[in-house]
């Protein structure tokens, strides 16, 4: 199965690369962008350590965004627009990215670990859905 280049346009019906693209610099000064805004009742910070190979089912959040923080190892990610998880996309998660609410997605490991950031609401509602042909990554 092809593996997917993140990039902005790839990335667009799914979510967002985080980056310093909205950014903002004064001559000689530090920068800083607001990339995000959801109003919620709180976040959650996590670690993820992948070291499956497979990805057998994915999973959708419809009512937080979820950002996916690539921190050791390599790993792809498969997305899926709403209602449909068998039309999914596989990336090379090699950069920070942001997923929309209700987008079906899961990582699985290329290398032996794989660890990932992730950050999402406090409140976390999943549903799940087993794939009919299971990603080898």
């Amino acid at each position: 199965m092809k593996i997917h280049k993140l990039t902005k346009r790839s990335i667009a019906p799914y979510g967002r690369i985080i980056d310093a693209s909205g950014v903002k610099y004064k001559p000689g000064d530090n920068g800083f962008g607001v990339i995000f805004k959801e109003r919620s009742a709180g976040w959650r910070v996590a670690y993820l350590v992948v070291r499956e190979r497979r990805i057998t089912r994915l999973e959708n959040h419809p009512n937080t965004a979820e950002t996916f923080e690539p921190v050791r190892g390599a790993a792809v990610m498969a997305l899926a627009a709403n209602p449909e998880p068998e039309k999914f996309k596989l990336f090379l998660l090699d950069k920070p990215i942001i997923v929309k609410k209700g987008v079906w997605h899961n990582v699985a490991a290329r290398s032996k670990n794989c660890e990932i950031k992730i950050c999402e609401g406090i409140k976390v509602i999943e549903k799940h859905h087993r794939l009919t042909n299971p990603i080898k990554a």
